[in-house]
């Protein structure tokens, strides 16, 4: 089955870089913070470079919208974890955080995990 994803991240290269190690089954559109398609996918992976971001306000405008509060949301940021962890949307079932840089295997895995959380 096609998963589709929406890679966000302010700097293309990281874009570009986060959206290449996606599984080759993933339907992958890339979206500045400001540009989220209107077709929401399956998953987000988003490239966290600070908190008080752009892409941490995408974070927070979707967890806030009773549309989007159960897409699941990859966050890839070279943070510490403690700041990661201490963030109010941290703790909801249907976020992961993958420390920079992130492999092929872990980003797969941690997808599979989100999409199948009961196995």
């Amino acid at each position: 089955m096609l998963t589709s994803v929406v890679v966000v991240a302010s700097d293309a290269d990281t874009q570009a870089r986060l959206a290449a190690l996606l599984p080759s089954d993933s339907v992958t559109t890339i979206a500045a913070p400001d540009s989220i398609p209107a077709e929401m996918p399956n998953l987000f992976v988003i490239a966290l470079p600070a908190l008080e971001t752009p892409e941490e306000q995408v974070i927070e405008r979707l967890r806030a919208d009773g549309a989007t509060e159960s897409i699941p949301i990859i966050i890839v940021s070279a943070l510490p974890m403690v700041y990661l962890q201490s963030v109010p949307y941290a703790s909801d079932w249907t976020i992961a955080i993958v420390e920079e840089p992130v492999q092929a295997a872990v980003l797969a895995d941690t997808m599979q995990f989100l999409l199948n959380p009961d196995g």
